[in-house]
């Protein structure tokens, strides 16, 4: 039997063992600088574009969590999240020539909702949504569109296809969330919509990520769309604060965006 002392440095080890390897999976989540700057010229046409056609969206997720803690994209995440209305899904699919002009597409994804990644985009390999019978292809980098509706009975804003309902019940938006004025925050070099007030912002961040101001938490793998067996989980530290900056390098796009965004959410 180990004595309380050395038991003790036992458990310190192990956890300094666990540290150490959360810390080497979270650096593998990590996009290449070439991918952050595809992901940044994604987000930028896809804001610009919404803007231009009157298209509502709201940043969520750790897109919401970046701009919040970080300023911008958070430094081991690998994708871009928006929520929209399920009902704007066929206008946005409308706009595929406008996305095409940029040298992007428009992915669906049933179950979920839509992606935006570029055409010359590696593709990732075929798999199955958690469903066991749908098909989920994509590329690499992605800006997922994630479709909400109002649930009338629950007077909130709701997941409204059928696998993110079932992977994420608990996630909503207020009515307050949704229907207010969103506004303008930053995220890196740009400006997108979000939430309006900081207040309210921090509360859905309370509400999705309980632990969002002192912990890093990841529960999926995007590359393979793939739930990891056992979570991310870390301290955050001074070194993980700050964002991931778009490189100097010229735009990514088939031609750069620089239309004025509208404010029209």
């Amino acid at each position: 039997m180990h004595s309380p002392l050395l038991r003790m440095d036992i458990d310190r080890t192990n956890r300094a063992d666990n540290h150490a390897t959360m810390r080497q999976r979270l650096d593998k989540e990590k996009l290449t600088d070439d991918e952050v700057d595809k992901l940044y010229d994604i987000v930028q046409v896809t804001d610009g574009l919404f803007n231009r056609n009157h298209i509502r969206y709201t940043i969520e997720g750790g897109t919401l969590l970046g701009a919040v803690r970080h300023g911008g994209l958070i430094k081991h995440d690998n994708d871009a999240d928006f929520d929209i209305l399920q009902d704007d899904i066929p206008q946005i699919k409308a706009l595929a020539p406008q996305f095409a002009e940029y040298g992007l597409e428009i992915i669906d994804v049933p179950g979920w909702g839509l992606q935006v990644t570029h055409q010359d985009s590696p593709g990732l390999a075929p798999d199955l949504w958690t469903d066991g019978v749908r098909q989920w292809t994509s590329k690499w980098p992605f800006l997922d569109l994630i479709a909400i509706s109002w649930n009338e009975q629950l007077q909130r804003y709701v997941l409204a296809q059928d696998v993110a309902f079932h992977d994420y019940p608990e996630y909503y938006l207020t009515k307050s969330d949704w229907e207010n004025t969103f506004e303008r925050v930053p995220f890196a070099h740009l400006q997108l919509w979000a939430i309006g007030g900081e207040k309210n912002r921090r509360a859905y961040l309370d509400r999705h990520y309980k632990n969002w101001n002192r912990m890093i938490e990841m529960n999926m793998d995007h590359r393979s769309n793939h739930y990891f067996e056992v979570e991310i989980v870390c301290p955050l530290s001074e070194e993980d604060l700050g964002y991931r900056a778009r490189s100097k390098k010229a735009t990514t796009l088939k031609k750069s965006w620089t239309e004025e965004n509208g404010k029209n959410c």
